[in-house]
């Protein structure tokens, strides 16, 4: 008749991939480039960080963690590069295009997906008609992303569907909920 707690640990077999190891170096790289502060020791702030939201005794080991605690820790980076306003360098983007928590941050902060320029347009792929002001747009039930002002040009030139396939964007557009458009406005 006692209630009982319990804490379930689901067991990961799946070790980290080498696309996650690039991902996490390329974005503490970024880091180090940005701020000077030493990639190995960002690495470890983030590992530890991550050690302590899972409360758990171990370190995670880049060797061998598992699939899930590697994409953790990429979001846990993501999180604070967004947070701290550090530039991506290019190919880092390219690499997080497929990202949908990259895709996510990019958007509601504004920063291109393609080239990482911030203060970029909130792009849509269904036409929400020319003339209307876009800081006050309702983005709710659109598909959006943030592309700078000379991709999001591109997007228009070229159509919809040729600049998706270039940019590997088919299924990255983030649908906007009403908490989201709430972030988009800025408010």
């Amino acid at each position: 008749g006692y209630d009982i707690a319990v804490d379930v640990t689901v067991y990961d077999p799946y070790k980290i991939t080498d696309k996650q190891r690039r991902k996490i170096f390329a974005l503490v790289n970024d880091i180090e480039a940005h701020t000077g502060q030493p990639r190995e020791y960002m690495r470890a702030m983030f590992i530890d960080y991550l050690k302590a939201i899972h409360g758990t005794e171990n370190r995670i080991s880049m060797a061998s963690c598992s699939k899930r605690e590697a994409s953790d820790l990429i979001d846990v980076i993501i999180t604070w590069i967004f947070q701290n306003h550090i530039p991506m360098n290019y190919k880092t983007s390219d690499l997080m295009r497929n990202d949908n928590y990259f895709i996510y941050l990019s958007t509601i902060n504004r920063q291109c997906i393609i080239c990482g320029k911030p203060n970029s347009d909130i792009a849509h792929l269904e036409a929400v008609g020319s003339g209307r002001d876009r800081r006050t747009h309702d983005h709710t039930n659109h598909h959006v992303l943030a592309l700078c002002r000379r991709h999001h040009n591109e997007q228009h030139q070229v159509g919809i569907k040729t600049f998706n396939q270039t940019y590997h964007l088919e299924n990255s557009w983030v649908k906007v909920t009403p908490e989201i458009n709430k972030k988009l406005q800025g408010r």
